[in-house]
């Protein structure tokens, strides 16, 4: 589930922060999103499956104006005999600036049987701060702050309008850091080629397209395997709109899809709104 939204993944050392970047900032797309592929203010709602035949939650996500932002909020949550034998609910809300779609802000809350964790991100140009707080069931609260010096880093919702905003070409290749909630990625987009996907009791051209997740961690920025998603494959629209029609991904817990049931355009009051009241995140005392 927790990949699925998005499906769509300590604080630096003095002598670490001039260190020279490591090897694979060779493989990164650079530039941030087009401003020719316009992105309207609309909601979103996903079935999401496990195993190809039942259906375990619901999840939605709405993108409105908010002055010089976009802000991207987004929720799920298991049902019927999914959430019998996995309670998961989670809401995420996320800020990007309107000009280039740049994230800045992310605040993400997850609730399963066990705990509650909320995050809280701000994306700096050159590094990204991380707050995270820990309620577990049993056991006693916890709360960290740390900061990865590395930057700029997309997260989950600013990656898929970079990706959106491209030509995809078949065969193109657009690799990113995004970091969704706790930890960076580096993450590898693959266009494998055009479908038909049914939708809305009608064939929709779409674009496909194949997803690596490599996970990178916060300190020594090196790369390790992401041992939770074997495959990803995610279809979007063969259009200006480019809209998620599909994702499937081998997690696991075994397989997991999300299928688009519902578009919907915002307009007047409903197309806008407010900033959260906080959108900075402190950095720790530097040791």
């Amino acid at each position: 589930m927790r990949f699925l939204l998005l499906f769509l993944l300590g604080v630096l050392s003095h002598s670490l922060t001039r260190a020279e970047p490591p090897e694979w900032v060779k493989e990164l797309t650079p530039g941030t999103a087009g401003t020719h592929r316009k992105v309207p203010p609309c909601k979103l709602t996903f079935d999401i499956g496990w195993s190809h035949v039942m259906t375990a939650g619901q999840a939605t996500l709405t993108v409105r104006e908010a002055g010089e932002y976009w802000r991207a909020d987004a929720s799920a949550a298991s049902t019927g005999l999914a959430r019998s034998l996995w309670k998961y609910d989670c809401e995420m809300t996320s800020i990007m600036h309107r000009g280039d779609l740049r994230a800045h802000f992310l605040q993400h809350r997850e609730t399963d049987s066990e705990e509650t964790c909320r995050y809280r991100v701000a994306f700096e140009r050159h590094r990204v701060i991380t707050q995270t707080q820990v309620q577990p069931v049993k056991g006693s609260p916890s709360s960290s702050t740390a900061v990865c010096a590395y930057g700029p880093m997309d997260d989950i919702l600013s990656v898929i309008l970079y990706v959106r905003s491209l030509e995809l070409k078949n065969g193109q290749k657009i690799t990113r850091v995004v970091q969704p909630w706790d930890t960076p990625y580096l993450t590898t987009f693959e266009v494998q080629g055009r479908e038909t996907i049914t939708y809305g009791g009608q064939k929709r051209p779409c674009i496909k397209l194949g997803l690596k997740i490599r996970k990178i961690d916060r300190t020594t920025l090196a790369l390790s395997a992401y041992k939770k998603m074997k495959t990803a494959t995610i279809w979007v629209s063969d259009d200006e709109l480019r809209v998620p029609i599909e994702m499937n991904a081998s997690v696991f817990v075994g397989f997991m899809f999300a299928r688009l049931t519902k578009f919907e355009t915002l307009s007047g009051k409903e197309a806008t709104a407010s900033l959260p009241h906080r959108i900075t995140v402190k950095a720790p005392p530097a040791p």
